[in-house]
């Protein structure tokens, strides 16, 4: 049985009170949370190195024949995974069945049976894929920009900003600096870790969402209209409109912006 249930279960008993259940969960809250931050910027301060690693081993196959300026349409695949170094991403999700992809610099376009794997090392890169479909970045220096995406978002990026507009389904991201501003027509699930940057989510006034936002040192500008709100200067906790999915901020230097999509 776990803490929680063990406070319901001492309520239902008649062993405490209805306002010590009530603090007792919030102190269960606050301490799940302290957890998280721990095990998160653990893993962050080693990111960079690891994500060194990880690009060095990806790319030390030789890129002959693949830098030239290049146009390449594929269809038939659900997912885009993308594996860069350097250079700026753009993709825009349309209603077209197939993927066009123009690159420019030092890239290479790999066919999986239901995935499309993009590897680059410099130039910047524009994809249009299918509305629907799922997206998968792992990016050591470069702006991100995705438009129009109905589906599972994951990026793992060191450095440079991430800007969505258009966006529906479920979105994870660990980022070391930049800012990153998204805008969420439908939420499934999001949850952000960033080291440095500020973060600004749009979301659509409709949208049912459990709301959790940790800023170390920054700021939480929240213009939601929660309700069965938990605020301190550097934690927000609340529900907009009903809690059928959930949002995640953990943003260590940098601001916290929460807007309704005008």
């Amino acid at each position: 049985m776990n803490e929680r249930m063990k406070v319901l279960k001492l309520l239902e008993e008649g062993k405490i009170n209805a306002e010590e259940a009530a603090r007792l969960l919030e102190a269960i809250g606050e301490s799940e949370s302290r957890k998280r931050r721990t095990v998160f910027w653990q893993s962050m301060e080693s990111l960079s190195d690891m994500m060194s690693d990880i690009m060095g081993i990806i790319f030390s196959s030789a890129f002959k024949n693949h830098t030239a300026t290049e146009k390449v349409e594929v269809s038939g695949k659900k997912k885009l995974l993308f594996k860069g170094i350097s250079g700026n991403i753009e993709i825009n999700g349309t209603d077209a069945y197939k993927f066009s992809i123009e690159k420019e610099g030092v890239a290479k376009i790999i066919e999986g049976e239901e995935y499309l794997l993009i590897k680059a090392i410099s130039g910047d890169i524009k994809i249009g894929t299918p509305e629907r479909i799922d997206v998968e970045i792992k990016g050591l220096s470069g702006d991100i920009r995705l438009d129009n995406i109905d589906g599972r978002i994951e990026i793992l990026s060191v450095s440079g900003s991430i800007a969505g507009k258009g966006l529906k389904g479920s979105f994870k991201g660990e980022f070391v600096s930049g800012d990153i501003d998204l805008e969420y027509e439908r939420i499934d699930k999001i949850e952000i870790m960033a080291r440095s940057g500020d973060v600004a989510l749009k979301l659509n006034p409709n949208a049912e969402a459990e709301v959790e936002i940790i800023a170390e040192h920054g700021s939480i500008n929240c213009e939601l209209p929660l309700k069965n709100v938990i605020q301190r200067p550097d934690y927000l906790k609340g529900v907009l409109n009903k809690p059928a999915s959930r949002i995640f901020i953990n943003n260590r230097h940098g601001d916290v912006e929460l807007r309704l999509k005008c």
